[in-house]
């Protein structure tokens, strides 16, 4: 069995250049016998001819030795396609080719030790020189100085949740269900802001088990565009689990009032914005406006929004985050701080490029691992600090964990080692072209040295 991993692809290429290996060697074998048979004629003609000028008694003070010059007709061969290649190799060749079958060990270890010389050269044309270890430094200390400090003062300078958004408004009493009129959609509360029951309804712990923002898909950073905007056109609240409620405005506080239907909720709203006129299209101009106001509003408390979808992936991982304040906000301001920090970074390294001395993409490699190895270190350092204060207070401890830093770290592992197995493979490419063309043109020149000695005869 071959060492080698091969796609069909690559075993049909290899399959035409065995079939191709066999014609020449057969080739190679007629002509050689040819060769040898030539010579042989060659031989009687110049001893025929001594023969004569002998028994003529002629002496040939002039050079005997000719050259005769051998011109092929032009002929036009037409393309082989490929498949064609393939389908004549298949019938030609059972089982699969494998390198082993083309070359011999001595040309395979060869091969290898060409790739690893080429290897050497990219990685020194592309690893960090002097300058770029002080780029490095710098990244480094803005990643744990956001870290360890503009992070945690700026989650500790939150304001206060509370229903800001919410003063002044009106009470939603509303005279039908599934329904809210349209010039009152802007300046009701939103319906998934709930926390009471009314003394219709069943089950009293509807909402119990977790904060409301994590048991209300109308909070849900991503799904709230979807559940909240039809929530708050029905005066409605789905709860995680898809299960719908109609909310009530008594005295100014939504109560949770009796179950809804949510299949209904959507139907409702469909039919609203398919009729006739544009009562209804405006109706969900102004709850995707009313959502959008909704979830500004709560962004930025200090019990922000859940991460999206965490509420239906799992509630108590979702209590567990929101405990250590790992939220949509958490999470947003440590994405864009890091990535932020990549980007003066990568800035500032470009102005030092020299096209004179560096090659684009090369320098855009050495700016990559500027930043990839930045962002590794920071992320290491701080998941050991989350690991020695958890030791150290004997509980775990999330709230120095850089979430976002390292949702950053990840990303730019899986891009920049992608962009830079890309780079490294064009440059090994371009060197085994350049190695293949040195070899084809001192081909071409020894073959065409063998054919003008072949054909200067006596």
């Amino acid at each position: 069995m071959s060492k080698f991993n091969l796609s069909d692809g690559e075993k049909d290429i290899l399959k035409v250049a065995y079939m191709d290996k066999q014609k020449s060697e057969s080739l190679k074998s007629e002509m050689t016998s040819l060769s040898h048979s030539v010579d042989g004629i060659n031989s009687k003609h110049e001893q025929f001819l001594s023969e004569v000028e002998h028994r003529l008694g002629v002496t040939n003070t002039a050079s005997s030795k000719g050259s005769y010059e051998f011109q092929r007709e032009g002929e036009q061969v037409p393309p082989v396609a490929f498949d064609d290649l393939v389908k004549e190799a298949n019938a030609e060749i059972k089982g699969d080719v494998d390198f082993e079958d083309l070359l011999t060990q001595k040309e395979i270890d060869e091969a290898y030790a060409r790739l690893k010389e080429i290897d050497e050269e990219f990685s020194k044309k592309t690893g960090l020189q002097k300058k770029d270890y002080a780029f490095l430094a710098v990244a480094v200390a803005l990643q744990c100085l956001r870290q360890y400090f503009l992070d945690p003062w700026l989650r500790k300078n939150r304001p206060a949740a509370g229903p800001a958004d919410e003063a002044g408004l009106k009470d939603n009493k509303e005279p039908g269900w599934y329904y809210v009129a349209t010039e009152k959609i802007l300046t009701n509360r939103v319906p998934f802001d709930v926390h009471r029951y009314s003394s219709f309804f069943s089950v009293d712990s509807w909402l119990k088990g977790g904060d409301h923002r994590l048991m209300t898909l109308g909070h849900d950073p991503v799904f709230g565009w979807i559940f909240g905007t039809a929530n708050i056109m029905t005066g409605t609240v789905t709860r995680r689990d898809r299960v719908s409620a109609h909310v009530k405005c008594i005295n100014n506080e939504n109560i949770i009032y009796a179950l809804a239907d949510t299949r209904t909720i959507f139907s409702k709203v469909f039919e609203r914005v398919a009729a006739p006129g544009m009562d209804g299209k405006i109706a969900l101009g102004c709850a995707l406006v009313r959502e959008f106001n909704h979830l500004n509003s709560d962004f930025w408390t200090k019990r922000g929004l859940p991460l999206p979808g965490i509420g239906i992936v799992s509630l108590e991982l979702g209590k567990t985050l929101a405990r250590y304040g790992i939220d949509t906000a958490g999470v947003a301001t440590e994405l864009f701080g890091a990535v932020l920090i990549n980007m003066i970074i990568a800035m500032i390294h470009r102005l030092w490029f020299d096209e004179a001395a560096d090659d684009p993409k090369f320098y855009e490699v050495r700016t990559r691992k500027i930043i990839l190895y930045s962002d590794l270190i920071a992320s290491t350092s701080n998941l050991i600090a989350v690991y020695v204060k958890t030791k150290l207070t004997k509980q775990l401890d999330l709230n120095m964990l850089d979430f976002g830093g390292l949702l950053v770290t990840l990303y730019r592992l899986v891009t920049d080692v992608r962009f830079i197995c890309k780079v490294r493979d064009e440059f090994v490419q371009r060197k085994l072209e350049e190695d293949f063309q040195g070899t084809l043109d001192e081909i071409d020149r020894l073959n065409k040295k063998r054919f003008s000695d072949s054909f200067s005869i006596a």
